[in-house]
């Protein structure tokens, strides 16, 4: 039914209608007008706000945390040392693998680069690992265990831990062989840094 078939509707019952129809028409104006879901549009908008807030400040904390120094700072040079010794200074020749480490060189590095009592050859070790610069200094104690009775290493080198600072260790599963004497023993080699 359409506006003019209603105004032919006679007296009365087609003016009241009419309003009716036109105030129905107003509020579905009002509804797809600028005032509709105001209480939808106010918490999606909040919500997206605060999302992105979070979100910056999620990010922010992230770039200031390799500036912070602590305990973890010793950690990822432990991490490092592990990782140069057990992939490139100690690694048998022709290994194929990874984690396999010459005996000759363990014992060589154990006894001569990480030997206290030559504070020269010990100085140098620590700058070929990166642990002795102008920033920085750190000692280093190296420790290998059999697999079955890892708290009673097998060898040990580098000084003594101290009690009151904090130590980064990294322990790495290591295969250790000799190739002339078909020696071969899983071990646990344990770098701490301080």
């Amino acid at each position: 039914m359409n506006i003019k078939s209603l105004q032919s509707v006679d007296g009365l019952h087609g003016i009241y209608l009419l309003a009716s129809l036109n105030i129905i028409k107003d509020k579905i104006k009002d509804v797809k007008g600028e005032g509709a879901q105001i209480t939808i549009d106010y918490v999606a908008g909040m919500s997206i706000f605060l999302l992105t807030v979070a979100f910056v400040f999620q990010f922010m904390y992230g770039l200031f945390i390799p500036f912070q120094s602590g305990s973890e700072e010793v950690t990822l040079a432990a991490d490092r040392v592990s990782t140069i010794l057990v992939e490139r200074m100690l690694v048998a020749d022709r290994a194929g693998a990874m984690s396999v480490i010459d005996q000759g060189k363990l014992i060589y590095f154990n006894n001569t680069k990480l030997n206290v009592s030559n504070q020269t050859s010990y100085t140098n070790t620590l700058r070929e690992l990166g642990l002795f610069s102008k920033e920085s200094v750190f000692d280093l104690n190296v420790s290998v265990a059999n697999i079955t009775y890892p708290n009673n290493p097998m060898n040990q080198s580098g000084p003594e831990l101290p009690d009151n600072l904090d130590i980064g260790q990294t322990r790495r599963f290591v295969l250790i062989v000799n190739a002339s004497t078909g020696y071969n023993e899983t071990a646990i080699i344990s770098v701490r840094v301080w």
